[in-house]
């Protein structure tokens, strides 16, 4: 069922306060683009102000017109206003209040002279004095309410688009912590799957009597060569090498006591990575001993990144290019 916005009943609903956001928001904007229907709107405005003044509001209605119009300066302007027009026409003679009751054939224009005439001088002049001022000042307090019911609608929507940018960052946190969380698993289970192939491997030395020592390829790799060197080391690595032993020298002016060594191809694939290693002084030469299974290189060019850490965080310290190449045909034990 639709609804009739130029009922009056339901203007006063509005002005009172008890119609819903939508239909306030639907009022406003008629009022806002159709200057007759803000006209009704400040007429049915003014009765409610009569009404008052004569205390011809229920309880109800009462306290809701005291709520809404007492708090604006203007609106009380108008009261006061009201209530001295109904005084003077208190003072009004019975007999010329009988006249203007007995022509109500008389159009509204004729209704307001007829009443002006009745009036005692200064209350006439103080009567059309008003009249401008108050008609202005309805209007002007309507127009301002209006405004400041659009800003707090835009405030409104400002501060729910705030809310949603907010809950995006903390949704795309959220998943870089979960990724993060993912990648530390995938290195915890790295580690100890050496740790466990390492047992292994010393198990395996112990059970077997007599048993061969396992092939260990080693290889010293000095600070300051570059990538693309012609003096870059090689590994040689035997066909049945089951360990490989990388030291890794380390400029004497460095003072970390802890390190994380990081070993990928130069395409960029992780190798291996092993943490909260300690530096040993060989021959004068502080060197960093890294130990992982022989199965996890492959013939080709790598490198070996070496960060120094304390207890700020982790800082690049080095990075070493190596090559492996393959030792066929011969075995050593």
């Amino acid at each position: 069922m639709a609804v009739d916005f130029n009922n009056e009943t339901l203007i006063a609903r509005y002005l009172l306060g008890e119609l819903s956001e939508e239909q306030q928001v639907e009022i406003e904007d008629r009022a806002f683009a159709d200057k007759d229907y803000l006209a009704s709107i400040t007429a049915v405005e003014n009765d409610l102000i009569d009404d008052y003044v004569r205390n011809e509001l229920s309880a109800a209605e009462r306290g809701r017109f005291e709520k809404r119009f007492l708090a604006a300066p203007e609106r009380r302007k108008r009261i006061e206003f009201a209530r001295a027009l109904s005084g003077v026409m208190a003072e009004v003679p019975v007999s010329r209040r009988a006249v203007v009751q007995d022509t109500k054939s008389w159009s509204w224009r004729d209704a307001i002279y007829a009443f002006i005439n009745g009036l005692a001088p200064t209350a006439k002049i103080a009567f059309v004095s008003a009249v401008p001022l108050l008609v202005i000042g309805a209007g002007w307090l309507f127009i301002e309410t209006l405004r400041l019911r659009r800003e707090l609608t835009e405030l409104r929507v400002e501060n729910q688009s705030q809310q949603n940018l907010q809950q995006q960052a903390l949704d795309l946190e959220r998943r870089r912590n979960q990724e993060l969380n993912a990648q530390l698993n995938q290195e915890k289970q790295q580690r100890e799957q050496t740790d466990e192939s390492l047992r292994e491997l010393s198990e395996a030395g112990e059970a077997l009597t007599p048993a061969p020592r396992p092939v260990i390829a080693a290889l010293t790799l000095l600070p300051g060569l570059s990538r693309g060197a012609n003096d870059q080391p090689s590994l040689v690595l035997p066909e049945d090498a089951r360990l490989v032993q990388i030291q890794i020298g380390i400029d004497p002016e460095e003072q970390y006591k802890k390190f994380t060594v990081e070993l990928r191809t130069l395409s960029g694939l992780g190798v291996w990575t092993r943490e909260n290693l300690n530096a040993r002084n060989r021959r004068g030469v502080r060197a960093v001993g890294l130990t992982l299974p022989a199965s996890a290189l492959r013939a080709g060019d790598y490198e070996l990144r070496l960060r120094g850490v304390d207890e700020s965080g982790a800082e690049d310290i080095g990075f070493y290019y190596f090559t492996v190449k393959p030792q066929k045909g011969k075995k050593n034990h």
